[in-house]
């Protein structure tokens, strides 16, 4: 009882972690269902190494429990790659890197498992073994492929931060910031704990990246549409206040015809137009100065902090050319940004009646009522 009492006392706040975590997955997110397991499985999978550890100290004093010393080391080396695993599974979504990673684990895995499957100190001592010594406590020995598990993790720890540093300057940039803060802690971690300056540290850690991922994903989904995912209105008013005058120019984004395709084909085909445009805005638009926001309705925005002198026409033109390979058809217009007082609302109404503009000409060409209502 005392034992358990201590486990508790040690271990609390990685519990604490751990109860939050999982409440605050199943409770709030509504997305991939990767995105409610992962965490879900970082942090009980770093509870379940901290007891296995726990065990692992509390028994190697005992000649007899040298196998459930063996075991619970075991379940160790094994857990805590596929632990960076999960946090890949949450973090990236190239699945040839998923397959050679989860490869990885289980070759770790095989390798781990042959110490307490094969009774041969030939292959035991391969990996590591416990010695037995009468009156003292069991020795622990480390073989040649002791750091295999170490290895694994490393390599996949790796490829997040090459993978993060690489999209530093991508659309998703700031997944990638949170991801290599993540990978920061448990670096952190990793060198206190191997070096002795602190114990049990790593498994805490590991639930806090985890938290702290998780509550990153939450802040980034409320900024963002949720049928386009998009960045919103409100998002759209506030990064407009913060860009100030790195603000150099706007596109105002219209479609044409979708309460017809609404009364005609249904709600969900014009949700599959407005999804269909909104990709087709975030891949034209250079993702290194230039946002793209949902302001309601069939109404998009994208605002340019390029300092180019053709970047608007230029995205304007990919836009047009991609939107003539789908059945659909937008409005827009453009206007560059001064620094000048009140620039931003002559763009905008610039921009504005230049959309106007086309879309009359788009009902006129095609002779299709205009319906408003």
């Amino acid at each position: 009882m005392e034992y358990v009492r201590n486990y508790f006392f040690n271990n609390f706040f990685l519990l604490c972690l751990t109860f939050g975590v999982i409440f605050m997955v199943l409770q709030n997110y509504r997305s991939k269902r990767v995105a409610v397991l992962m965490p879900i499985l970082i942090v009980s999978s770093a509870v379940f190494i901290s007891i296995a550890y726990a065990v692992e100290e509390g028994v190697n004093k005992y000649d007899n429990f040298r196998f459930l010393a063996t075991f619970c080391s075991y379940l160790g080396f094994v857990i805590r790659p596929l632990v960076v695993y999960f946090f890949m599974k949450l973090a990236i979504s190239n699945k040839i890197i998923l397959k050679i990673a989860i490869g990885l684990v289980v070759a770790n895995a095989i390798v781990y498992t042959s110490t307490i499957l094969i009774f041969s100190d030939a292959i035991s001592h391969l990996v590591f073994w416990y010695e037995v010594i009468p009156g003292e406590p069991l020795v622990f020995h480390r073989g040649p492929l002791y750091f295999f598990s170490y290895f694994v993790a490393g390599a996949m720890i790796a490829y997040l931060v090459y993978a993060s540093i690489i999209s530093l300057k991508g659309r998703h940039r700031y997944d990638a910031l949170a991801c290599l803060i993540c990978v920061a802690f448990i670096g952190v971690a990793v060198i206190l704990e191997t070096s002795l300056i602190a114990d049990n540290l790593l498994n805490t850690t590991i639930a806090i990246s985890c938290l702290f991922y998780i509550v990153h994903l939450y802040q980034q989904a409320s900024r963002r549409d949720g049928l386009t995912s998009l960045y919103d209105r409100k998002t759209f008013y506030g990064d407009l206040n913060k860009m100030g005058t790195r603000l150099k120019g706007l596109i105002m984004v219209d479609m044409n015809s979708l309460k017809r395709i609404n009364d005609n084909e249904g709600h969900e085909a014009g949700d599959i137009a407005l999804t269909t445009i909104a990709m087709i805005l975030e891949n034209s638009a250079d993702h290194r100065s230039m946002y793209v926001y949902r302001l309601g309705g069939d109404e998009f925005i994208i605002l340019s902090c390029s300092t180019k002198p053709d970047a608007l026409v230029h995205t304007v033109n990919i836009i047009r050319e991609a939107m003539n390979k789908t059945p659909y058809f937008i409005s827009l217009g453009y206007a560059e940004v001064t620094e000048e007082e009140g620039s931003f609302k002559k763009a905008m109404k610039t921009a504005e009646n230049m959309m106007y503009d086309d879309k009359a000409e788009y009902y006129r060409i095609t002779g299709i009522e205009r319906r408003r209502n």
